[in-house]
């Protein structure tokens, strides 16, 4: 028998995979047991040492194929809580969220559940292949569980205004960062920015247009200062578009698109600024990282994790959605006030401290003690 049974599509080396890693190594220190199910396996994700790992399909899947294993990973996944009995089954993710919930519907009472979703599923579950069924299959299923989580107060609201009958079983528990680990590796040899004079703006994220990067690319053309200068870290699908854009506009502000970094984090440490465009975010934990690295940070105030993370511009400057003249002026005004911008990176680690891993298993651990004991009694009957 284990306490907690995490179910996640995979651990990948991301927020929600290195998050449940965390958890799957310190709750135990908890007196919490783990385990986890994986639907399927990737190449560079976390390998857990403290819990037993079942796979739904122990091979490599793209998202598709994945999905289409659903039918096969419900099987595996109700014979691995037989064989674990566990008494709380913590899933990640919509496709893993919903096969929890059939799990139940076939073995009812065996075990309380807890579903954690980590998307504004009004806005992500609209621009995804298959929305309409996705949010069908949400506003069925996630009413199955008895405790439902947002990764912020904005993903939780939206989870209720989508399913008013969870109400009173949303919460929000944020996101964890390591960010010990992130100050280590921001230390460690790595391609830093150059130290020449120029004022030097940050992005990371992937290529895409949620990311917001062509707002970035405007507000570059805008600012027209050959002393500053935006370097946009991560790869992605909308690479040549966002190449074409920045060669077709009139010379401004330079912007370099660098891929993939495999660690960013002495480029990020090294800017004076960082910048996010993004059009909607259900947390952001590149911001929080460059908060706990100290660099002040000019963010979208998009739905829904910025406006929360800088509490509503109290340890960074927000701009609105799409605005690129807005965001030039940001940082521009940044530029220009080096207090300000000294401010900025003193509380930055002050405010990223609250999203410590820590904070974030003390959290999920207090979430799971009420759902053991009640779980408990039906483990107690199981064992007579």
């Amino acid at each position: 028998m284990v306490d907690i049974l995490f179910v996640v599509p995979d651990l990948h080396r991301g927020g929600v995979g290195r998050c449940v890693h965390f958890m799957l190594e310190e709750l135990p220190k908890h007196g919490l047991s783990t385990s986890l199910f994986c639907m399927r396996e990737i190449e560079h994700e976390f390998t857990p040492s403290k819990a037993n790992v079942t796979r739904g399909v122990a091979r490599k899947l793209g998202n598709r194929a994945m999905q289409l294993s659903a039918p096969w990973s419900l099987l595996k996944l109700m014979s691995t809580i037989r064989r674990e009995q566990p008494a709380v089954v913590c899933s990640h993710g919509l496709i893993c969220n919903i096969l929890v919930a059939a799990a139940r519907l076939f073995m009812p009472g065996s075990f309380r559940t807890v579903a954690f979703e980590h998307n504004s599923p009004s806005a992500h579950y609209r621009s995804t292949s298959l929305g309409a069924l996705k949010r069908a299959l949400l506003r069925v299923c996630y009413g199955a569980h008895d405790e439902v989580v947002g990764v912020s107060r904005g993903v939780a609201r939206d989870l209720v205004a989508m399913v008013p009958s969870l109400k009173d079983k949303c919460r929000h528990i944020y996101n964890g960062i390591p960010l010990e680990e992130v100050r280590a590796q921001a230390r460690a040899p790595g391609q830093a920015l150059p130290d020449d004079g120029k004022l030097h703006v940050v992005s990371v994220g992937r290529l895409v247009s949620t990311k917001g990067f062509q707002t970035l690319i405007d507000a570059a053309c805008r600012l027209d200062d050959p002393d500053v200068v935006f370097t946009v870290i991560g790869e992605g699908p909308q690479r040549a578009e966002f190449e074409a854009q920045i060669a077709a506009r009139k010379p401004g502000s330079p912007v370099r698109l660098v891929g993939h970094v495999d660690n960013p984090f002495p480029m990020l440490a090294s800017a004076d600024i960082f910048l996010s465009c993004s059009e909607r975010e259900s947390f952001g934990i590149v911001l929080v990282e460059a908060l706990c690295l100290g660099v002040p940070v000019v963010a979208t105030d998009c739905p829904s994790g910025p406006a929360e993370i800088l509490e509503d511009g109290k340890f960074g400057e927000l701009v609105p959605v799409g605005d690129a003249a807005a965001v030039a002026h940001a940082i521009q005004s940044l530029a220009a006030d080096r207090p300000r911008r000294e401010h900025l990176s003193d509380l930055g680690p002050q405010r990223a401290a609250d999203f410590s891993l820590e904070r974030h298993c003390r959290n999920v651990a207090d979430l799971f003690q009420p759902l053991l004991r009640k779980g408990g009694l039906d483990r107690v009957g199981a064992r007579t």
